[in-house]
């Protein structure tokens, strides 16, 4: 038995295709772009299964290593893309072998654990503040930089204006130049904003994150809202309250 592995064009869920049916797993919007429409192929033969990319550039993990193809258990955990998007291997072998995958243990309703996402709202709304915060300061210090230039440049025309007391003339040039060198040195203290914007996001990640100790996924830049409504983590299949 082959199984396609991708992305759902449009509602973008995990969409596999097996003995000629298709079928999707999880929430749309759950897989990132980076994961191709047919990423990787899983073979079953017998006891033994393997995976393999269906293109050159995809990017395909098993247990955190790249490969382009390798012989894997139903236990393996395989990621997809660059963002590491966890497909449910276990409940996808089990949906395509005919197996209930309720049935099994992880899948049980009386056996899923479940989560708090009540911390994560804060989290989300703090780095959503602190994001909007260093867009508008990048605005000022853009216009604020315009207006140097803007200054400077009328303080040396007006310096070489015929007419001008020598020494009146001297203190406009000095300011213009003075005041092109402030703002030079003020740009070159500051971190940039992409460093600011990175630094942002690492603190994030390891904050906005699936509240399973044994999954701990990175939400990424999922909106709070959509994950409460998800009530569910595509990657360990944990349950969400709030």
């Amino acid at each position: 038995m082959e199984i396609i592995i991708g992305r759902e064009e449009g509602a973008r869920r995990l969409h596999c295709i097996a003995n000629g049916k298709e079928f999707n797993i999880g929430q749309a919007g759950s897989v990132p772009s980076t994961v191709s429409r047919q990423h990787c192929r899983i073979t079953v033969l017998g006891e033994k299964i393997s995976i393999e990319n269906l293109k050159e550039q995809n990017i395909t993990y098993v247990d955190g290593i790249q490969v382009f193809s390798k012989a894997i258990t139903p236990m393996s955990i395989i990621q997809l893309g660059s963002e590491r998007f966890n497909v449910p291997l276990k409940q996808i072998l089990d949906m395509t072998l005919g197996k209930s995958p309720v049935a099994t243990g992880p899948q049980s309703s009386s056996q899923v654990p479940t989560y708090s996402l009540t911390h994560l709202k804060s989290v989300w709304d703090e780095y959503d503040r602190r994001k909007l915060k260093i867009q508008e300061k990048a605005v000022k210090d853009a216009n604020m930089s315009r207006l140097q230039g803007i200054l400077s440049m009328c303080g040396m025309c007006i310096g070489f204006i015929p007419g001008i007391a020598t020494t009146f003339r001297v203190i406009i040039i000095v300011a213009a130049l003075a005041i092109a060198i402030y703002f030079f040195l003020q740009g070159m203290s500051n971190d940039t904003v992409q460093k600011k914007l990175h630094d942002l996001d690492e603190e994030f990640a390891n904050k906005y994150k699936c509240p399973n100790p044994s999954c701990g996924k990175p939400f990424g830049s999922i909106p709070y809202r959509q994950i409460e409504y998800n009530k569910q983590c595509i990657a360990c299949g944990c349950k969400y309250t709030h």
